[in-house]
């Protein structure tokens, strides 16, 4: 079992010019929690006093903390990382644990693994401090220890390790020094090896029993149930922007932290989604502008990749104009279905290629708009040129309804075949799943001409640049008279004394040949 250990941090880079340079840091009543670059580079550390910092740093300002804040940021961040594992641990001091030792094949090894996790708390707006360990208190003395840069070797594989790892560290990070002032110091204890050493029952009488229980599950003695992270029942994540935002473009920064949500809620509820609203929140800057505006972003296959849904994302924000500055995003998932894991076997299946086309179309449709991507799609016609026509692109799940019972009012076709025999429902009571569309009785040509083609006669056969011989029977199609552009034809499959098919009509009323497609 490996667990690794994050401490997230916000990312703010400061750049010191000289002393003189305000500084921030976060503090309770008595020390200092967290203080920032330049507090830090001027001796400041945690665990300070309060007097200690501003001897050090005398344009130090202090800053309370939120707790509501830092537990809302910590949430996000575990929500993101479901989708490396599970098992994701809210722990002590703004600490992420994850179970990843079924996850390290499937993402490529721990270092890849690593670096996807790295990726994804910065995508959230923090930084982390990682270290990994077979057991979970261990990996957060070493994540700790390497915030503190007390610790040479973070990422530890193997229990026999372990031990000799942690021995070297210094009493300093267990969770409970605090409490305890400068005791360990007072005892001559320096490092986890040394409180090991110390006799079990004084060690329980002075810091309690609880440290020895502690001690126990970091070295692996000892088993250490946890409670994981439940990811919400629906998904609704806001961020509130610090700055106003006045172009849609810098809008797509702040909604990677949302998609990056949404996609770990997506893996922890097996699902994938195939539409999201995201709700923008303005500055009334306008007399006249709204208080909230919606984009609602649909694509064919349902997905939870968070790179396929931030592109489709940038390209409706790059064809937005905001009507006036973003102070606050919502991200909600509105059509989530079950997902479907890619397939295992050695070979692609086809369902792979159409996936692949359809997260094509979706991009065509979001650079260059739904109404410059077409398709063909087939009519309930039996006119040849009337039974196919072109529409705008639309997501499967926008698309045209389930094919079900024909209506009473579509026509059909009138051939010179006898019907067929009327079959009835077996005794058993189960219906007949009868086709929805007639097979139709004659072969069908790969090219049609959009205007059929008058031939000649010659020596009352038609001729098309030599003469033409029917090979089929006949198949007459009426149709088209509720619209005013009735047909009443007889259509035939010819060949040439080469070889070559056609498919002609002739007019039933006029007596007219005509050439209306070519077969291959």
């Amino acid at each position: 079992m490996s667990s690794i250990s994050l401490r997230a941090t916000s990312t703010n880079d400061v750049r010191i010019d000289d002393i003189e340079q305000p500084c921030f840091a976060l503090a309770d009543h008595a020390r200092i929690l967290m203080p920032d670059l330049v507090a830090f580079r001027l001796g400041v550390r945690p665990g300070s006093t309060r007097s200690h910092a501003f001897a050090l740093a005398p344009h130090l300002t202090l800053l309370a903390v939120d707790i509501r804040a830092e537990q809302s940021a910590l949430e996000a961040v575990a929500l993101a990382l479901l989708a490396f594992t599970p098992k994701v641990v809210l722990a002590h001091a703004n600490t992420v644990l994850l179970e990843v030792g079924a996850s390290m094949r499937l993402f490529g090894g721990l270092r890849a693994l690593l670096s996807k996790v790295t990726s994804t708390v910065k995508g959230c707006g923090f930084t982390s401090r990682m270290g990994c360990a077979p057991t979970a208190w261990g990996a957060w003395l070493l994540a700790h220890a390497r915030t503190r840069r007390v610790a040479r070797r973070v990422r530890i594989l193997k229990e026999s390790t372990l031990a000799r790892v942690l021995d070297e560290l210094p009493v300093s990070l267990v969770p409970s020094a605090h409490s305890h002032g400068n005791a360990f110091e007072q005892i001559g204890c320096a490092t986890l090896a040394d409180l090991r050493q110390l006799p079990r029952k004084g060690v329980a009488r002075r810091f309690g029993p609880g440290i020895l229980q502690w001690l126990a599950q970091a070295y692996g003695q000892a088993p250490d149930p946890r409670e994981a992270f439940c990811a919400p029942a629906s998904f609704e994540a806001r961020l509130e922007l610090q700055a106003r935002v006045e172009s849609a473009d810098a809008l797509l920064f702040a909604a990677r932290r949302l998609v990056l949500q949404l996609a770990g809620w997506l893996s922890a509820h097996h699902a994938a989604v195939s539409e999201f609203s995201l709700l923008l929140e303005h500055e009334l800057a306008a007399r006249h502008a709204p208080r909230t505006s919606t984009f609602k972003i649909a694509w064919a296959v349902p997905t939870r990749d968070a790179d396929h849904i931030l592109w489709l994302l940038r390209e409706k924000l790059n064809q937005t104009a905001l009507v006036a500055p973003v102070i606050e995003m919502k991200l909600l998932a509105d059509k989530v279905s079950e997902h479907a894991p890619p397939p295992d076997t050695l070979f692609p299946m086809p369902g792979t290629d159409r996936e692949s086309m359809a997260q094509l179309l979706e991009r065509l449709s979001a650079r260059l708009g739904a109404e410059n991507v077409v398709q063909l799609v087939a009519r309930d016609d039996h006119r040849p040129e009337a039974a196919m026509t072109v529409e705008a692109y639309q997501p499967a799940n926008e698309a045209k309804p389930k094919r079900g019972k024909k209506p009473t009012s579509t026509p059909a076709a009138q051939t010179d075949e006898p019907p067929a025999p009327i079959e009835t429902e077996p005794e058993s009571g189960e219906p007949l799943e009868l086709p929805d569309l007639a097979v139709p009785s004659q072969p069908r040509p790969s090219w049609i001409l959009e205007t059929p083609q008058k031939l000649m006669l010659r020596n009352e056969r038609p001729f098309y640049r030599r003469p033409l011989k029917l090979i089929s029977r006949t198949e007459r199609i009426e149709a088209g008279w509720w619209d005013g552009n009735g047909v009443q034809r007889d259509y035939y499959v010819a060949a040439d004394d080469r070889g070559r098919m056609f498919w002609l009509y002739r007019e039933r009323l006029t007596g007219f040949w005509f050439l209306h497609g070519f077969f291959g």
